[in-house]
């Protein structure tokens, strides 16, 4: 049998509950064990492939629609509006405001797809983040002139500094979500960019288990391919200087991955390679995590239709403790 390799193309039942308990029981201690510490997964955390609709707010309706008159400019697909990400948007520059933070990072040490992920928004992230200061105040300005101006300075960038201009223009991207907050002389905006290929997603645990349980479903005609899963040390709290020198971020490199069960000659590059996924019925798929350290671990799903590359379709990430 010949081995089938992957390459990453980018970056970034109760039966069966019972006996996998027993086996992580019997095969480390106790105070080895590590749990769930965010999300809060006191009952399943499960988000679906969100609705059509439009922003209502008149800043982010101006946005929006600023983004996909740039994004078809030069020949791009529009994105969908996304309200649960424009809710973490706000919130993320709410909590900047506060802190008189700016960038990607707030004090918390939290990058930005851990954000999105513990408020259970599982689309694949890039974020946009401008700020606006001044010594008087922005109560008598045009908030909608101060949000578009924002978004054509980053889309005035050029090469090589041209990272918000490439994730406006990511031709990948699916959704967006805008968020933005003021007050007195500080107007801070954040767009919340996603790749969303995934129909429905759910992250539980079982009571007494320190096992993280994942099941989901990929929108026709894809299907799961398989997931890349990255750890990294738990986040730290940053001071305020510490978070405003973050002005950039990156998804960690992969070293493990899970493949369809029985997909003995499968292997990720560069991961350690296990076939644990398993496929169900109507595009379904399912698999238990238990880690081996704490840690912040993202996970990122890949899918395609039978005889194409496979691509990022979503991702989520979970704090172990």
């Amino acid at each position: 049998m010949r081995a089938r390799i992957v390459k990453l193309p980018r970056l970034f039942t109760a039966a069966v509950f019972a006996l996998i308990a027993s086996c992580v029981h019997s095969m480390r201690p106790e105070s080895d064990l590590h749990r769930v510490a965010m999300p809060v997964l006191e009952k399943p955390l499960v988000e679906t492939y969100p609705p059509p609709e439009q922003p209502q707010d008149p800043v982010k309706a101006a946005v929006f629609e600023r983004i996909n008159r740039d994004r078809v400019a030069q020949g791009l697909t529009p994105v969908n509006w996304d309200a649960g990400a424009s809710r973490v948007a706000d919130a993320f520059c709410a909590q900047q405001v506060r802190e008189k933070t700016r960038g990607h990072y707030l004090m918390d040490g939290l990058p930005p797809y851990a954000r999105t992920g513990f408020a259970g928004i599982f689309g694949l992230g890039s974020e946009n983040s401008i700020s606006w200061i001044t010594t008087s105040t922005w109560a008598d300005q045009n908030l909608t002139a101060l949000g578009l101006s924002g978004h054509d300075r980053m889309m005035e960038e050029r090469p090589p500094k041209d990272g918000h201009r490439r994730t406006i223009l990511d031709p990948d991207a699916t959704h967006v979500g805008v968020g933005y907050f003021v007050r007195g002389g500080r107007f801070q905006m954040s767009q919340e960019f996603l790749v969303r290929r995934l129909d429905r997603l759910a992250l539980s645990v079982r009571s007494g288990l320190p096992l993280l349980a994942v099941e989901g479903r990929v929108l026709a005609p894809d299907r799961i391919q398989f997931v890349t899963i990255a750890r990294e040390p738990k986040p730290a709290p940053l001071t305020q200087a510490e978070a405003n020198a973050r002005t950039t971020y990156s998804f960690p490199e992969p070293d493990e991955a899970y493949v369809p069960e029985g997909s003995l000659g499968m292997s990720v590059v560069g991961t350690v390679t296990r076939d644990r996924l398993r496929m169900r019925k109507d595009r379904e798929f399912f698999f238990v995590y238990r880690p081996a350290d704490a840690g912040l671990y993202t996970f990122v799903f890949y899918v395609a239709c039978e005889g194409r590359m496979p691509k990022q379709g979503g991702s989520a990430t979970v704090l172990f403790e």
